[in-house]
């Protein structure tokens, strides 16, 4: 699934067949190579954070959550992640050798892993298990 079309995916609680948000973005953790947590639009009981372990299901239609109480306010373990270093779209794409492949489009993954597949450059597609970090400016893959 392309990170393009994970956002703005509502989810659901299953325990009362409700809509409880909407996938705003998706945290990655670039050393682990996959997407930790979703953060959502609007706040849950001050709450904005969905960890992927926590997920019953991230479907086609919708992502699934077995109740609203999963949400949660973003982890101390989790918060540097979940701003800039854990984003990947509209960042530079650099390989470990400081070569410019563009800036990265989007991204895919497995959505019932949540392990990053590919980034996505223009017309070009790098395997995500070449991804070693990212940061504030750039994502660094293996040359």
């Amino acid at each position: 699934m392309l990170f393009s079309e994970a956002t703005g995916r509502p989810v659901v609680a299953t325990d009362v067949a409700r809509r409880v948000g909407s996938v705003a973005d998706l945290v990655v953790d670039p050393h682990a190579r996959r997407v930790v947590a979703l953060r959502l639009q609007h706040k849950v009981h001050g709450a904005d954070t969905l960890l992927w372990h926590d997920l019953t299901a991230f479907g086609t239609d919708a992502v699934t959550v077995a109740s609203a109480s999963r949400i949660v306010p973003t982890p101390d373990s989790l918060e540097r992640l979940a701003g800039a270093p854990g984003k990947l779209l509209r960042k530079r794409l650099l390989t470990a050798d400081g070569d410019d492949l563009g800036t990265v489009d989007n991204a895919e993954f497995d959505n019932s892993t949540g392990e990053i597949t590919s980034l996505i450059v223009g017309n070009t597609t790098v395997d995500g298990k070449r991804l070693q970090g990212c940061g504030t400016f750039a994502v660094v893959v293996a040359a």
